[in-house]
């Protein structure tokens, strides 16, 4: 009995240490660290290639969506936002722009009031190159009386007094406490401050005359996918949201470098 328990001892013993390494549990995980760091490798090599082939094709990479575009879907996003600006439209920079911002924005909305500093920001350091398009989107159901803010606006712009009653209208934002701030009466009282033709604005406010650009404004921005305020088109990339003029320097400058 003695003699077989020592056989099969050795048996097993000789097993053991002849069974190869990648039957044994260590050697499994070498397996599966190996498996692990070429499928990591493959995916990061794959990346690069692609990477390099859309650098290479001048594709532009949309940071806030994650995706390429090549030149021609960039091509045409800037000719559908050209499609969409009209005469009418107020606008501040270049006459000649290498980008354009085309801004969806709600005189009650707050979050475009806090981005107007950083507007401001994006125009006087980049006015030459860049065009800042305003168009209509008030948030009608969300904010009271915020229609005849914009239609407020539009009367000011037909005086050319846009850009000055638009920053009154921030300064003086209607608020659910405070609605009143927008009603027409009010609205008149403000255009004062800007020196407009009192009778001619007051006519134009009280007949409503720039309600259907207003609605076409709405339409373009449904369009092209806007579903709150502020958001902004640039080059026919959408970004929605306030953005920071730290990020504003970063998207002219990824423009112009793929432009290039």
């Amino acid at each position: 009995m003695d003699q077989e328990i020592k056989k099969r001892l050795s048996q097993a013993v000789s097993k053991s240490y002849y069974r190869r390494w990648y039957k044994r549990w260590w050697g499994r995980l070498v397996i599966v660290f190996l498996v692990l760091a070429l499928a990591s490798t493959v995916y990061l090599l794959v990346k690069v290639v692609n990477q390099y082939q859309h650098l290479k094709n001048g594709d532009t990479y949309i940071e806030e969506s994650g995706t390429w575009i090549t030149r021609t879907q960039f091509e045409e996003g800037r000719e559908k936002i050209l499609e969409s600006i009209t005469d009418d439209d107020p606008w501040l920079g270049a006459e000649d722009p290498a980008i354009y911002v085309v801004a969806y924005e709600s005189f009650s909305c707050p979050f475009c009031k806090d981005n107007q500093p950083d507007i401001r920001q994006l125009i006087a350091k980049f006015g030459s190159i860049v065009r800042f398009v305003s168009k209509d989107f008030p948030t009608e159901g969300l904010h009271p009386n915020v229609l005849n803010a914009h239609l407020a606006a539009n009367c000011a712009n037909e005086q050319g007094k846009y850009w000055e009653y638009r920053d009154l209208l921030y300064a003086n934002q209607a608020t659910e406490a405070n609605p009143e701030r927008f009603t027409k009466e009010n609205l008149v009282t403000l255009s004062r401050q800007v020196g407009v033709n009192n009778t001619q604005f007051k006519n134009c406010l009280e007949s409503e005359k720039y309600l259907q650009e207003i609605k076409q404004d709405v339409a373009s921005g449904y369009n092209v996918k806007v579903v709150g305020t502020p958001s902004y088109v640039v080059n026919g990339s959408l970004i929605e949201g306030e953005i920071k003029f730290a990020v504003w320097e970063e998207i002219v400058g990824f423009i112009l470098k793929n432009q290039q």
